[in-house]
């Protein structure tokens, strides 16, 4: 995939492409013949590659207590939904459960934590069967978008720029305009749930497209900028204190359980003050999440080029990206 390529917005790429079910887990499953070794070997440390086998085992050995074994039933990109039991359990690879597990690793003390790595594992089965994550993509495999998901991305403008020289997928939001317009009370709190579950299963497709056209080599996140251009206004308007509450709500009700997708989270064009707000998100985040997070007051060109090539960043910010799709957010009349 090229540094320019995908183009469009996350919306239009994802109604138009052949989406798999289920993506969330096991997203790079049949794009290369690996072996488990070759799966793991991202360099791990004695101490990850012993946790992640703790975590492997006692997910086994719980696949086997309700009759899920490798003799049985194996890993996979594709699942059919019918025939997942009511926990929503089915097999995952290791690159999956090595997402899981560094969710929740201290990086005070780099401890992992097997126990709540397993619980967050089996809470987000249960998160996929409870909100029918597989129909969200089917419906996207078949180049169905629900209106009310339509309206959210028109009013919450996220688009894919491109890949970075790691090939991850890179998107770019207008984050500054949503907080400023009001558009976080003008729809019902389950159509945002609904719109960014479309959002986070288009990262999974993103990311196994781009691993394909780099010969199986492993994509597992992505690479986040926002202009909070315009946040001024919405803090002075006192619109952001209606956004905030709706952010909390995705980062626990959904984020939670697509844990470790993201590289590196640039914000841009944050004004002083802004600070004061920017820390009463960042105590609801979680660490490992707000770890990566960097904040500049201008558009940080250098930074951005250090991350991505030119082709990716659009024009208005200093880059060369003149096909991307890249809309102002709509507002009320």
């Amino acid at each position: 995939m090229g540094g320019g390529e995908r183009t469009d917005s996350y919306q239009s790429q994802a109604a138009g492409a052949d989406l798999d079910l289920l993506p969330h887990m096991n997203h790079l499953c049949g794009v290369k013949e690996t072996s488990r070794q070759q799966q793991t070997a991202v360099n791990d440390d004695e101490v990850t590659a012993a946790c992640l086998d703790l975590l492997r085992k006692r997910f086994e050995s719980e696949l086997a207590r309700i009759g899920l074994t490798s003799e049985n039933s194996v890993a996979a990109y594709e699942t059919c939904y019918s025939e997942l039991p009511e926990s929503g359990m089915r097999p995952v690879d290791d690159i999956t459960l090595r997402r899981f597990l560094l969710a929740d690793r201290n990086h005070s003390t780099d401890a992992f934590d097997v126990d709540a790595s397993y619980t967050r594992l089996i809470d987000a089965f249960k998160f996929r069967k409870e909100y029918k994550c597989d129909e969200v993509v089917s419906k996207l495999s078949s180049n169905i978008t629900p209106e009310r998901v339509r309206v959210c991305q028109r009013l919450r403008v996220a688009c894919w720029a491109g890949v970075d020289r790691e090939s991850r997928p890179v998107v770019f939001e207008r984050l500054g305009q949503f907080f400023s317009s009001g558009n976080a009370m003008r729809v019902e709190i389950d159509d945002w749930i609904v719109h960014y579950l479309y959002f986070l299963e288009t990262h999974f497709k993103m990311m196994r497209e781009s691993s394909k056209k780099v010969d199986g080599k492993v994509v597992s996140r992505i690479v986040y900028f926002a202009d909070l251009q315009g946040v001024v206004s919405s803090i002075l308007s006192r619109k952001i204190s209606k956004v905030v509450p709706l952010l909390k709500t995705l980062v626990s009700t959904v984020e939670r359980h697509y844990p470790e997708l993201v590289d590196h989270i640039v914000l841009f064009n944050v004004p002083r003050i802004a600070s004061a707000a920017f820390n009463v998100v960042k105590a609801f985040l979680h660490p490992t999440t707000s770890q990566k997070i960097e904040l500049f007051a201008g558009v940080p060109l250098e930074r951005m080029k250090e991350l991505v090539p030119s082709s990716v960043i659009p024009i208005e910010y200093g880059g060369m990206n003149s096909k991307m799709d890249y809309p102002q957010t709509e507002t009320a009349t």
